[in-house]
């Protein structure tokens, strides 16, 4: 979920430089898969996609981004966009939760 050596990249092994971005990541996470409502204007709907997509890439969770990204296209006059933004929530909240237990689970290990 969460790659562990593109991570290592930009820590360098300081477990606790490792531990405080996946924390930073939780909280984004967290936060944004919040604020997603498949209601959002165009704009509001592409910034949180857009903001995700960065923090999961940041860490490595790549599956996470590129759902993130798929939503960013979901803007605009497109056939069936509610139910498409709805299918799409429920895929990133999956991954969020996935992305949110490998952060404990890492950290845990690194306790």
């Amino acid at each position: 979920m969460i790659d562990l050596e593109h991570l290592d990249k930009y820590v360098a092994g300081d477990e606790a430089l490792r531990d405080e971005i996946l924390s930073i990541f939780a909280e984004q996470a967290s936060a944004l898969e919040e604020k997603f409502s498949v209601t959002a204007t165009d704009e509001g709907w592409r910034n949180v996609a857009h903001a995700l997509k960065g923090a999961s890439r940041g860490v490595g969770a790549w599956a996470l981004g590129d759902l993130c990204e798929e939503a960013e296209s979901m803007i605009g006059e497109i056939a069936g966009k509610s139910e498409r933004r709805a299918a799409i929530l429920v895929s990133i909240r999956q991954k969020v939760t996935a992305a949110l237990s490998e952060v404990r689970r890492i950290r845990n290990l690194a306790a």
